[in-house]
């Protein structure tokens, strides 16, 4: 009994990295679980065996730190959060290695950084994975979406990072050098994982029985459940326009999406927040408002370009299905899903593709709200920008102070310069990303939705551009390297790297 009592103890006191590790090796024997019922003996003797290599390894680090009392910091945090988002993906890129031996381990690791980032990159074609590597991809996503959420409010809320240093009245991370014992730490991960958690997969499980009832298989409805929560905009075996659930499924899944937009969810399964002032909040509102605006823009494009333009009619529910379409695909790029509607054919059919592109590609930039699993530059930086940028040009008639309507705001000149900070790095690392990408083998055009692809957590987007003659996986080691670690940029922002190099550069 005092034996239990003193592992259980020091599991607890283990680094976050190993914590995350060891919740990593108990997916795959969800997975092999699964592919067992399935009768796919060998992917559930792989998944299985490697599970448990990787529960051994984590066995030998507890036996090895037993005796340590070990402490960390803000920032070792953090350098433990990006070393979770590099390197984990190798021990999760080994099922897919294992199973198809033709598959290049990097183009294998690529894939799992896409999906641990929830950006969902479609390295593969979706008809050479089995239905077992489809799921794990989904779960992996999944997996880390909640990781990032809850490390949200962890790891970065303590050093005001990943969008939260708006709501700080400081510049500085007063928190960033303050030691804690692992035990400290777990403690306030276990209390906020007990919130979160919940909330989290409740809406999974909630999600995957709707989508059920619309007619989508279970098998289907379940990695749709787990991508769409996590906003990876990951499939499965078929593209979510071809095999949707229609307008009802859609429908649902636009409502799920919400969680993308706002935190505040967080408050209303806590009866802290009711429905309407959850609805009135600044990144809902702004969201919905850039989605209406959106919409309105490429059903008008579209209509100019069809069948109205020349005089004739359309059927009352072709129109229907446009603005549908529209405005479904619009709400899931801004939120970084990535899902296109069922009746985007009918924009397709319709419209300029171009001019869609555009559109697109500049919804993922804006992006989702902070502390959420969507990634872009976040609602609520751009409605900061945007009321600092409309009250200094209305000071020449109105002078006034910088002030943002929002009760999470404490400090709105700190907030203003956190935002445009921010704002200019994305834009730097943006540029950064396309130009390295286009002195290889992609062109210009190609090299940004790449680019935005991998900052903003978007993978599906790249679906929209046209490779010449060669796939991701024809890509160069270079190139192959610089969107993995603009995925890990995209997932854990660029202030976050930026936060430790500045701390190494300040220790020497």
């Amino acid at each position: 009994m005092q034996a239990n009592f003193k592992f259980s103890e020091t599991l607890k006191g283990l680094p976050l990295l190993f914590q995350i590790f060891g919740l990593a090796c108990s997916l795959m024997f969800v997975i092999a679980a699964y592919s067992l019922f399935a009768n796919l003996f060998r992917e559930a003797r792989i998944f299985f065996y490697i599970g448990l290599t990787g529960i051994l390894v984590l066995s030998l680090v507890i036996l090895g730190t037993s005796n340590r009392d070990l402490k960390e910091t803000g920032v070792s945090q953090l350098f433990s959060l990006i070393l979770c988002f590099l390197f984990l993906p190798i021990f999760l890129a080994f099922p897919t290695w294992v199973i198809f031996p033709s598959i290049n381990w990097v183009d294998a690791y690529l894939d799992m950084v896409g999906a641990f980032t929830t950006t969902g990159f479609p390295v593969f074609e979706k008809e050479i994975l089995s239905k077992p590597i489809h799921l794990w991809r989904a779960l992996v996503a999944w997996f880390g979406g909640g990781l990032i959420w809850i490390a949200a409010f962890v790891i970065l809320l303590p050093v005001n990072l990943g969008g939260l240093e708006i709501f700080s009245n400081s510049k500085n991370s007063p928190n960033s050098n303050r030691k804690l014992t692992l035990n400290e730490r777990s403690t306030t991960l276990v209390r906020v994982s007990q919130k979160l958690i919940p909330i989290y997969f409740g809406l999974t499980v909630v999600l995957w029985g709707c989508l059920t009832s619309f007619g989508t298989d279970s098998y289907t409805s379940l990695i749709r459940a787990l991508s769409i929560v996590s906003t990876s905009g990951i499939s499965g075996p078929e593209k979510f326009e071809l095999d949707g659930a229609g307008f009802l499924g859609e429908l649902v899944i636009l409502l799920f999406l919400l969680v993308a937009l706002s935190n505040n969810l967080i408050k209303i399964f806590h009866n802290q927040m009711n429905l309407r002032e959850f609805l009135s909040d600044t990144e809902i509102r702004l969201g919905l408002s850039i989605t209406i605006g959106a919409t309105i823009i490429l059903t008008l494009k579209q209509v100019s370009l069809g069948d109205l333009y020349t005089g004739l009619s359309w059927p009352f529910g072709s129109v229907l299905e446009l603005i549908w379409g529209n405005f479904f695909t619009v709400f899931s790029f801004i939120t970084t899903n990535g899902y296109f509607s069922s009746f985007w054919d009918v924009s397709i059919s319709s419209a300029d593709l171009s001019y869609a592109t555009i559109i697109l590609v500049g919804l993922c930039l804006f992006g989702g709200g902070v502390a959420t699993t969507a990634g872009g530059i976040k609602l609520l930086r751009i409605s900061i920008l945007f009321t600092a940028f409309s009250n200094e040009t209305g000071k020449l008639l109105h002078p006034s102070s910088v002030e943002v309507k929002s009760n999470r705001i404490k400090n709105v000149e700190i907030s203003v310069f956190m935002a445009w900070i921010f704002f200019m790095l994305f834009m730097v690392s943006l540029a950064t990303l396309t130009i390295f990408l286009a002195i290889f083998e992609l062109r210009f055009e190609e090299a940004l939705v790449f680019a935005v692809a991998c900052l903003t957590t978007t993978g599906p987007i790249i679906e929209i551009v046209e490779l010449e003659n060669f796939s991701i996986s024809d890509l160069s080691i270079f190139s192959k390297m610089a969107l993995i670690i603009g995925m890990v940029l995209g997932r854990l922002e660029i202030l976050v790297v930026l936060s430790l190099m500045t701390f190494g550069l300040n220790r020497a």
